[in-house]
């Protein structure tokens, strides 16, 4: 009969902390290079609108769910300062609104399809993170507070 113990050697399966992040980073240095390749040759700019904000709303999306489904970059992202990632996510509302109030049409070329197409999506997902935190940092709020003790008589 089979014995019902566990194996000895560890499974080879498990991403490290490491491995997250240079996944991460090649991921972000991958996007960065295709997008900035597209802008400066013109690309986004010959697509028509709908087709523009398809892909700006897709990347957002992408950064959302990515952030969300895999507990590797949750955790690194969670690592971040709190003050760091609403910084983030502030800058990517702004952006967001500019491409809202600009149209995106007008912004899908050179340098500002960069903030688009890169930039924007990525500030936009920040807001799940920085939600997080604010919302780590009230729940640990009251225990540090002086009435949430009764005082020493």
């Amino acid at each position: 009969m089979p014995s019902r113990t566990a194996p000895s050697h560890k499974s080879t399966n498990v991403r490290t902390y490491n491995e997250n992040a240079r996944t991460l980073l090649f991921a972000l240095a991958a996007g960065s290079a295709a997008v900035s390749l597209g802008a400066f040759d013109g690309v986004f700019a010959r697509l028509p609108e709908p087709v523009d904000l398809a892909l700006a709303v897709f990347a957002a999306l992408f950064a959302a769910a990515a952030y969300a489904l895999d507990r590797g970059l949750r955790a690194r992202i969670d690592a971040l300062p709190a003050a760091l990632l609403v910084f983030i996510a502030l800058c990517g509302d702004a952006l967001a609104m500019l491409v809202a109030l600009q149209g995106i049409a007008a912004m899908a070329h050179g340098m500002a399809a960069l903030a688009v197409f890169l930039a924007a999506p990525l500030g936009l997902a920040a807001n799940l993170p920085a939600l997080r935190a604010i919302a780590r940092r009230l729940r640990r709020a009251p225990a540090r507070s002086p009435g949430a003790s009764p005082a020493a008589t």
